[in-house]
């Protein structure tokens, strides 16, 4: 053992049976037809010692303060429900497949706002970006807004704060608008103009992508939802 290193400290056992000789008449009774209710529930024996282990130790605590059990738990049916039924708590979208929900959101807007502007336009006035300058802005306009929208999914507590968020944006934007000057720049040959029927086509293609990697990926907290 280093010399620094400090022993594991194991935990000491809950007396179970000193604790409940402990409780008070009401606090037994409830003690009584909660242990029925697990065992209704057929509820390990194990997992049993494992929630009186949990409980027994505050409501000791707690009726020392005048406090009852189902003051403090709630009736004996709630407090089951808590412990057996209550839902799981969803399992967070990773950052990146947000990122590529969001980037897929804006492709398909801006393909099909810019093929349907091209579409009714008077000629010599279609809009002419190039499928690759989209393709580029709608990837990092997908990137800027992921990440004030995970900032606001996060628990108040474990949020950064606000001002480096803040310059986490800022940055991302100015990375956007200067990635959208450079494409500007790209030869036609390598950003051609799409025919505007193809883009909204396309768009229309997208959405079908989008909703099954969507429900593939389970992907939930993105800019739609």
């Amino acid at each position: 053992m280093a010399k620094n290193e400090q022993p594991a400290v194991t935990p000491e056992p809950v007396d179970i049976e000193g604790l409940e000789a402990k409780l008070s008449k009401k606090n037994a009774d409830y003690l009584f037809k909660f242990k029925r209710a697990l065992n209704a529930e057929q509820v390990p024996a194990e997992r049993q010692t494992e929630i009186l282990a949990e409980m027994l130790p505050e409501m000791v605590a707690e009726q020392h303060k005048g406090k009852p059990a189902t003051q403090v738990y709630g009736p004996v049916t709630t407090k089951i429900d808590q412990l057996l039924h209550a839902p799981k708590r969803p399992k967070q979208t990773s950052l990146q497949l947000q990122m590529l929900d969001n980037g897929l959101i804006f492709l398909i807007m801006y393909l099909a706002f810019n093929g349907i502007a091209a579409y009714f336009s008077t000629k010599g006035s279609a809009t002419s970006i190039g499928i690759t300058s989209i393709v580029i802005t709608a990837a990092l306009a997908g990137i800027i807004m992921t990440y004030p929208m995970r900032y606001t999914q996060m628990p108040k507590e474990q949020r950064p704060p606000f001002w480096k968020m803040a310059l986490v944006v800022i940055g991302l934007t100015l990375a956007f608008v200067a990635a959208y000057g450079v494409t500007i720049l790209i030869p036609s040959f390598l950003n051609p103009v799409l025919p505007p029927l193809v883009q909204i086509v396309i768009a229309a293609l997208l959405i079908g992508v989008r909703i099954y990697i969507k429900r593939r990926f389970k992907i939930t907290g993105s800019f739609f939802g």
